[in-house]
């Protein structure tokens, strides 16, 4: 008998605990990750072996290597200069073993040295 009332006690307490720890976790899962690469960083890491030295550039690779289904969406400057600039990126991306099926330029970053990048969720079931 003591024993039920302990456990009925618990359940009623841990209950709403359980479920406000299931939503900040749903919640800090879907958290989109962006960031930004600056001219000035590219400039010095332009190879693939050195991109994952630039913070940006890792913490983006890392988002998408938690779910392959996922897209990479790069905001770059307009331009000639932007479009080399993004495409040499997507080089780089690619040779560190992302697919360029999941790599999205898309022009207009709104700054003339920057590229914005952004990992894109997508699929149903995604975890």
């Amino acid at each position: 008998m003591i024993l039920m009332i302990i456990e009925k006690t618990l359940a009623v307490k841990l209950v709403p605990f359980a479920m406000m720890l299931a939503v900040t976790f749903t919640a800090a899962a879907a958290k989109p990750v962006e960031t930004e690469l600056f001219a000035a960083q590219w400039e010095l890491s332009a190879s693939a072996e050195r991109l994952l030295t630039i913070d940006a550039v890792a913490d983006i690779v890392n988002a998408w290597s938690t779910d392959s289904r996922q897209q990479i969406e790069l905001q770059y400057p307009g331009g000639e200069e932007g479009e080399l600039w993004v495409y040499q990126l997507m080089d780089g991306l690619v040779a560190l073993g992302i697919p360029s099926g999941n790599l999205l330029a898309v022009p207009g970053s709104g700054q003339g040295d920057v590229i914005r990048l952004r990992v894109i969720r997508t699929g149903e079931n995604y975890k």
